[in-house]
């Protein structure tokens, strides 16, 4: 089909415009004195949104590879900083505050800045910040950066998991598109402990930072051809459409649970406009819900409590293996970073592939994600009793799986979201979901710091720790299930 747009009439108030006839056409509509280019939803019938697929594939791989740097090259920093495990641990925290920074605002980004704004920001602010580190800063200037790389994370994480979370094949496309996060997280420890230790000509530790502002800026240049009609006008725009056809479709439900009741005479009332998938009456003219009242949805803190403990679980497993591997004697340094590749491979070849399997052989995202998370608990359960054996192949086997069964996780959690919360509260709750959840990558991994520098025990105590994380993780999840599975309903798209 023709990438070609067909004009379409419509004025500025979707009040007196239908929606969109055809979706899958890409077409012009003039909304508010700006004409806006509205471009199909499915990838397979658009070149332009191939692009912006590809374009954020390599933003997650640039992801990938900032996130496992720290890890790796932690004892360079603390020798050439001369710090210890606790101010190492501030570099997490301020790359959390940035993404907390980006949750509160995040609706009001999107608003003033529209997508492409946003991923303009966030791509600018990441490219800046491991700029300035490529030069060996002072550790002041070093956690600074790392706030503005979080805030260059957290914007771009929820913004582009909710665009694509509205697209077809959202399963497949979100389980790729944090696939490729793993890609990057494969591709860091092992090429920076290649870097690093070669015998000729060995890199410093800040070199690295070089190639990460590279590639930002690579993806900055992406996303500002591929996303250029991503405008603040369109986000305003397809924010209301999809405002409307939850209303609509929150009432062709109702009224067809009524027809079934043979109560089509009577005359209904909704009690509580929430309690049935937030559903949104007449009067609720808004079309993106305000930070205030996503922080006011029990629903939203239920997601963003459970993406926490996943991020942070996933996040503190793999960025203290190589530590406690190597300072519990268990494996030399090279060795140990082989193990943390296995733990992304597995990741990588969970998120890629597992998508396709929720898709086909489970019945909804819900029961899916109980399967990926019961295994996981279960890896890191054996994982802590294998730690201190000599059975090493067998730990490669256990990382192995346990990083299939956890890289899943994240995208089938946006995908149960997208089905579960209505329009209005889609961008400011995924949003803050995605924020707070990037937050537990932070913090976790801190927390993990202040128990390594208490104690020799508090350090071998870690993989216990995670498998408490994903203990936790299981029995909220299953309330989650108890809650919304006799209503749950898969995205048609």
């Amino acid at each position: 089909m023709s990438d070609e747009p067909q004009t379409e009439s419509s004025s500025s108030s979707l009040s007196t415009s239908p929606l969109p006839e055809y979706q899958n056409v890409r077409h012009e509509v003039e909304f508010e004195g700006e004409i806006l280019t509205i471009d199909s939803t499915n990838w397979r019938l658009s070149r332009l949104l191939k692009f912006q697929i590809l374009t954020s594939f390599a933003v997650f791989i640039l992801f990938g590879l900032a996130e496992q740097t720290v890890g790796t090259i932690l004892p360079k920093l603390q020798e050439h900083y001369s710090i210890n495990d606790i101010q190492i641990s501030f570099i997490y925290f301020c790359s959390v505050a940035g993404y907390l920074l980006t949750a509160m605002v995040n609706s009001i980004t999107h608003d003033y800045l529209g997508i492409r704004g946003v991923a303009v920001l966030g791509s600018t602010s990441m490219a800046l910040a491991y700029l300035i580190i490529s030069h060996k800063p002072p550790f002041y200037i070093f956690l600074i950066c790392y706030f503005m790389s979080g805030v260059g994370f957290g914007t771009l994480d929820a913004s582009l998991n909710t665009w694509m979370g509205n697209l077809t094949d959202s399963n497949q496309l979100l389980g790729i598109l944090h696939g490729c996060y793993g890609v990057g997280s494969l591709i860091s420890p092992a090429l920076i402990t290649y870097l690093l230790s070669r015998s000729k000509n060995p890199w410093i530790w800040n070199n690295y930072y070089v190639i990460l502002s590279v590639v930002a800026g690579l993806c900055l240049t992406a996303v500002i051809l591929t996303f250029t009609y991503e405008t603040p006008k369109k986000y305003k725009y397809v924010a209301q459409v999809r405002h409307e056809q939850a209303k609509a479709s929150s009432r062709n439900s109702m009224e067809l649970d009524t027809y079934k009741n043979n109560t089509l005479n009577e005359e209904f009332e909704i009690e509580d406009p929430e309690s049935n998938s937030f559903f949104l009456n007449d009067e609720d003219s808004q079309h993106s819900a305000t930070f205030t009242q996503t922080l006011k949805s029990p629903l939203i803190w239920s997601f963003a409590v459970s993406l926490f403990i996943y991020v942070g679980g996933e996040a503190a497993f793999a960025a203290w293996m190589v530590t406690f591997l190597t300072r519990m004697n268990i494996l030399d340094y090279v060795s140990a970073s082989h193990m943390a590749t296995v733990f992304w491979i597995g990741v990588t070849i969970g998120r890629m592939f597992l998508g396709f399997v929720t898709a086909h052989f489970f019945s909804s995202e819900l029961w899916a994600n109980f399967v990926y998370i019961l295994v996981t608990f279960i890896g890191c359960l054996i994982f802590y009793f294998l730690a201190f054996t000599h059975w090493i192949v067998s730990l490669f086997i256990v990382v192995l799986i346990t990083g299939v069964a956890v890289g899943p996780i994240f995208p089938t959690t946006i995908v149960a979201l997208v089905n579960v919360l209505p329009a209005k509260y889609q961008v400011s709750g995924i949003g803050f979901i995605c924020a707070f959840g990037g937050g537990g990558g932070a913090g976790m991994p801190f927390l993990i710091g202040l128990l390594a520098e208490s104690s020799e025990a508090g350090l071998r105590s870690y993989p216990l720790v995670i498998s408490v994380m994903f203990g936790i993780l299981l029995l909220l999840w299953i309330l989650i299930m108890r809650k919304h599975s006799p209503t749950y309903k898969r995205n048609s798209l």
